[in-house]
């Protein structure tokens, strides 16, 4: 990961390692984690050749906390920031050298973003009422039906499972194999759905979760209704569940950038509705109906009070 950048620091690991050696080092961390942490890698170095920054490994504290600055300035959460402080922290450790990740100056620099980023969160939720407005504006911003079918059923089940954008639909093709799959999918005899989510952020021991929606009695925005109209006009059996006639899987950017035309036509800000917005209004519209923490923090899947942060009462008209 290192590569020719590094000075002769890291020349001192001469471990001699045998080669199956290295494949059971190789297969300590799976294919997309070591994609990951290449990728951070690549990020790292075109900090420096930009800022004209000379990069030595191990790397200087200086580096590590004006990396970490950058990636807040590019807008990524604390929660997107960390997995790269681990990459970097998982090569210096590999290493056998002194790992700059674990200093004072790294951490109270990342509880600063973290501290920013609680004040700055503006990510209104998608309530029912905004939801259903959405749905009404895709006959005047999408050009086809065929396109308006696949968007209902993103925006419905993104809405009706609390689920993260980033688990319908990715951002990159390399994960494309992370969001939901077609076989993951199955149409119950009550007439609902039953969903094998196995990629999910807050996931534990690598097991699958099993999430059954029931149709909701207000067909205008049945998740179900929706999602088999979705399998039935597109036809397709195998591959990402949400993918294009072509066969192409439907991309997180795509659907943002519908949603951002559809609350422009709502007279809505974009900037201030986010592919996150369906899990916050899921977990507010719940919060409205009665239903406890407890409860609601176990239709969201979260292990922690975050949950506090998505219940946003005082956001809409009651």
């Amino acid at each position: 990961m290192v590569g020719s950048s590094a000075n002769n620091a890291a020349s001192s690991l001469d471990l001699h390692l045998a080669s199956i050696t290295q494949q059971l080092l190789s297969e300590a961390l799976s294919l997309s984690t070591r994609k990951a942490y290449l990728r951070t890698w690549n990020m790292l170095l075109e900090l420096c050749r930009s800022t004209s920054t000379s990069f030595i490994f191990p790397c200087s504290l200086a580096i590590i906390c004006n990396f970490i600055s950058h990636l807040h300035s590019q807008s990524l959460s604390p929660s997107t920031i960390l997995p790269h402080v681990s990459a970097i922290s998982y090569v210096h450790k590999i290493c056998n050298v002194t790992d700059p990740t674990q200093q004072f100056l790294v951490r109270k620099i990342l509880k600063g973003a973290q501290n920013l980023k609680k004040s700055s969160d503006s990510r209104l939720p998608i309530t029912k009422p905004i939801l259903l407005r959405i749905l009404a504006a895709l006959q005047h911003t999408v050009s086809d039906k065929n396109g308006i079918i696949l968007l209902r059923a993103i925006f419905l089940l993104a809405f009706h499972g609390f689920f993260r954008l980033g688990e319908l639909v990715s951002r990159i093709k390399e994960s494309f194999h992370l969001v939901f799959q077609r076989n993951d999918i199955n149409f119950q005899p009550n007439h609902g759905v039953q969903i094998i989510l196995k990629h999910y952020k807050t996931m534990r021991n690598n097991q699958p979760i099993t999430i059954m929606l029931t149709p909701s009695a207000d067909l205008s925005i049945c998740q179900v209704q929706a999602l088999r109209l979705y399998i039935t006009a597109f036809g397709h059996t195998s591959g990402p569940l949400f993918s294009f006639l072509s066969g192409h899987p439907v991309t997180h950017s795509f659907v943002t950038q519908q949603l951002k035309l559809a609350l422009a036509f709502c007279d809505l800000n974009p900037a201030q509705y986010k592919g996150h917005s369906f899990r916050i209004g899921a977990a507010t519209e719940a919060a409205k109906l009665g239903y406890s923490e407890n409860y609601i923090q176990q239709l969201g899947r979260w292990h922690s009070n975050a949950i506090k942060r998505y219940i946003r009462i005082n956001s809409f008209s009651l």
